[in-house]
């Protein structure tokens, strides 16, 4: 078992912890909102008549948004009963906290 004081030491030793993001400006929430409805919509009806969805979701010429409909469809996938409004509200919490530093 690590003592305290050894903890600490390795703590200090690692230095500062970087701070924590920002909060997300309104157009990354709008963005990440407007793609996260969206993707979510189409995978609801592609599942809804037994179509596979990654064959119906558009990509986005993104790679920051193409890995949220990616999540999304892995999600999807993974848990079936999630609504459609489940789907968006997890598409868009991935979307801002995985957002570009730049954005």
């Amino acid at each position: 078992m690590m003592t305290s004081a050894r903890l600490l030491a390795i703590l200090l030793a690692l230095g500062p912890v970087p701070a924590t993001a920002g909060e997300a400006s309104e157009a990354v929430k709008r963005t990440c909102r407007s793609v996260s409805s969206q993707t979510a919509r189409t995978i609801a009806l592609a599942q809804r008549t037994n179509i596979d969805p990654a064959t119906q979701v558009k990509k986005v010429p993104d790679s920051w948004l193409e890995g949220v409909q990616a999540h999304m469809l892995l999600a999807a996938s993974r848990a079936p009963h999630l609504t459609e409004d489940e789907l968006a509200s997890l598409g868009y919490s991935h979307c801002v906290a995985r957002r570009p530093t730049d954005r």
